[in-house]
Order: structure tokens, then sequence, then C-alpha cells
């Protein structure tokens, strides 16, 4: 590991993202070799504890378009379903002016078209239908779970990325959209073959990188020597009772480290 790399890791344990993605090939005794990507994927580093690379395989532009085209086909069956009830409400409507009509029908158009994406991404954690078939997912730009608000945000301005989007990809060292960029979010390649952690409970004050750190350990702690993944665990632990004695309440036990950590964090994995 660099001088740099090593002055970017703050005493604190939280991620900092490098600022271009890099693209990996087969390198020997770090975490990255055994759960990394597919040699050839764009992908984000984020140091960690231990200053272990975690890295985040980035979507590009093809698998991000053909996830979309399996949306849009779900989304087009419901359009047209929408058309059909709107036709026969209306034309008992018939005395209310064309230009109301009009209005009602784009709005319930525009409001199933984001609530489908936004609702979706909420539901799935950061999946759609369509990058659940093609295997990508929304994150944070930390690399953590990407919460409610960003994953709605990002939706906002769907119709101008529909337009402008695929540009702004192809020219994005991280493939962002421009929802992506206001949300702070990127869309990655799900890893196969790994349990997601799903945190129900996190500390006041955490930030996405804090949360990114407890969730890439715990994801990868079966790849890591067992008492490496107890230290860093036991790392966590003691920044915790330090900041909020309050939140170990009831998790420790006798069986270790990352066993205490998972029952802080009502931690389930699906």
């Amino acid at each position: 590991m660099s001088a740099r790399a090593n002055r970017a890791l703050q005493p604190s344990g939280t991620l900092l993202a490098s600022s271009k993605p890099v693209f990996t090939g087969p390198r020997g005794g770090t975490l990255a070799d055994r759960t990394g990507p597919t040699p050839g994927i764009a992908v984000e580093t984020v140091l960690g504890l231990d200053n272990v690379p975690l890295e985040l395989p980035i979507a590009g532009v093809g698998s991000r378009v053909l996830a979309a085209f399996f949306d849009f086909l779900i989304q087009g069956a419901i359009q047209v379903i929408w058309a059909l009830v709107f036709v026969v409400w209306s034309s008992g409507n018939s005395g209310r002016g064309r230009a109301w009509l009009i209005v009602t029908y784009l709005t319930g158009a525009f409001l199933i078209d984001w609530a489908y994406f936004a609702g979706t991404e909420v539901l799935m954690r950061g999946r759609t239908l369509g990058k659940k078939a093609v295997g990508l997912r929304v994150v944070s730009r930390s690399g953590g779970t990407a919460g409610a608000g960003a994953l709605v945000t990002r939706n906002l301005l769907r119709l101008v990325d529909v337009v402008v989007g695929v540009p702004l990809m192809a020219i994005d060292p991280l493939a962002r959209r421009l929802g992506d960029r206001l949300a702070g979010t990127l869309v990655v390649h799900d890893r196969m073959g790994a349990d997601e952690p799903l945190l129900r409970r996190i500390p006041r004050g955490w930030q996405g990188g804090d949360v990114a750190l407890v969730e890439s350990l715990l994801r990868r702690a079966g790849d890591l020597e067992p008492a490496r993944a107890e230290a860093m665990a036991d790392r966590i632990i003691s920044r915790l009772e330090r900041e909020e004695p309050s939140f170990l309440e009831g998790a420790r036990g006798t069986d270790g480290s990352l066993m205490t950590l998972r029952r802080a964090f009502g931690v389930r994995t699906f």
C-alpha cells in the first residue's frame, strides 16, 4: 500500500473513495482477490480497516441500458393498462375540458413511471426488476447501501436522463447519469454468491461510509483469516464503546466480536 493511500485512511476507519476507477487483474494475498469482480470490469477502490481495498465493480453503459430495456418493457405494460383505464374513465367524463383530460393522463403516466423506479429500488434495496435480471444494484458513493432518500432523489431527473443519461454515462469514469450525481449514488455489478448483510440498526451520527465499512466487513468475513476478521470487528466495537456504548447493550456474548457486531447491528442476510 502506498504512502499516499495510507495517509488517505482516516483514523476513524471511514471509507474513502479513489478519484478514478481502476481495472483489476490477478493479484495475490488481498481480500479483493477473493471477492473482487471479473477482470476487465471497471471498479472503484475504497479503503477500509487495515487498508483492505474494497472494490466496487462499476456497471457500464451496456449493462445499464440492458437493465433499462427490461424495465421499460415492464413499464410499457403498466402504461398500456393505465391508458385503457383512462380511456374508460374519460368516456364517462366527456363534459370535462380536453386540456384537463390531457393533464390528468400525463400526470398519471409520470407518477407510474417515477413510482415504479423509485418504489422498486427502495423495496428491493437498490434494484429494479431489470437491474435484478442483469445483476446490477444502486449503492451509495462510498459503497454502502443507498438510503431511501437517495433512491427517491436519483429518480427525480429520470425524464431528463432519458435524453442525456446515456451520453453522460459514456463520458463519466463512474458511469453516472444526472440522477446519480444529484443523489450521490453509483450503479455496480452485484457480487454473486455473497450474502448481503441487512443492518436493521445504525448508530446515531454514522455516515454512509461508516455503514459501508461494517457491511463490507460482514460480507467478506468468511474470506478473511478468522483472527484478522475478529481484530477488525474489535476496532469497530472499540469505536462504538467510545461514541455510543448503549448501542452494544445486549449484544455481547462469548462467541466472538463478529457475532457481537452482528447482534448490535441487528444483522440478517438475504
